[in-house]
């Protein structure tokens, strides 16, 4: 056993282990602190319901969240001039000065929807012509530039963008045959 230097004594509770740094949750706290939130003198933000919405990005991801305490570290490396006061009763922490990012409205659904019975579907399917399908993505995209400040020139664009980003799960036959394509081409 050896007794530790100086330089080895840092204070472990105001700094992530040097184990934790490289690890794929704390690369997506970090994307995410820097993605969802920003420094803002007039608004307050409550501990928890910052932390929850980050655990429902993870879950959407399905990756491990990180810990309440060292996600709050990531809070405090990212922005060293928000302390979490509590302005309340315990469980009541806020950051003073975060806003939260205006966050997506869910996205349509880019499916034609299915039907119980074949002619039900049939007649779907004809009244759903190319040309109203071409009008359908055109505005569809008009609506995914808009909200999210981008310009895209076409559908596809559009979904391999939300899955490049982490906004909708990739985990689908949908997403493997769109991301596909981002390989292909």
């Amino acid at each position: 056993l050896e007794r530790p230097t100086p330089a080895s004594r840092g204070n472990s509770s105001s700094s992530l282990e040097l184990s934790s740094l490289g690890t794929a949750e704390h690369m997506h706290a970090c994307s995410w602190i820097r993605n969802h939130l920003e420094e803002h003198t007039d608004t307050c933000l409550p501990k928890q319901d910052v932390y929850d919405a980050y655990k429902r990005y993870c879950d959407n991801l399905g990756c491990r969240p990180l810990s309440t305490a060292n996600f709050g570290k990531i809070i405090r490396e990212i922005f060293p001039n928000i302390k979490a006061r509590r302005l309340g009763g315990r469980g009541q922490s806020k950051y003073p000065s975060l806003k939260t990012v205006v966050s997506l409205p869910p996205l349509p659904s880019l499916d034609l929807k299915v039907t119980e019975t074949q002619s039900e579907l049939a007649e779907l399917v004809q009244s759903y012509s190319s040309e109203v399908m071409e009008a359908a993505c055109a505005l569809t995209c008009d609506w995914a530039e808009k909200i999210l400040k981008r310009s895209f020139n076409n559908i596809v664009e559009v979904a391999q963008f939300l899955l490049q980003q982490h906004i909708i799960s990739s985990r689908s036959a949908h997403a493997d045959l769109v991301m596909a394509m981002v390989v292909s081409g």
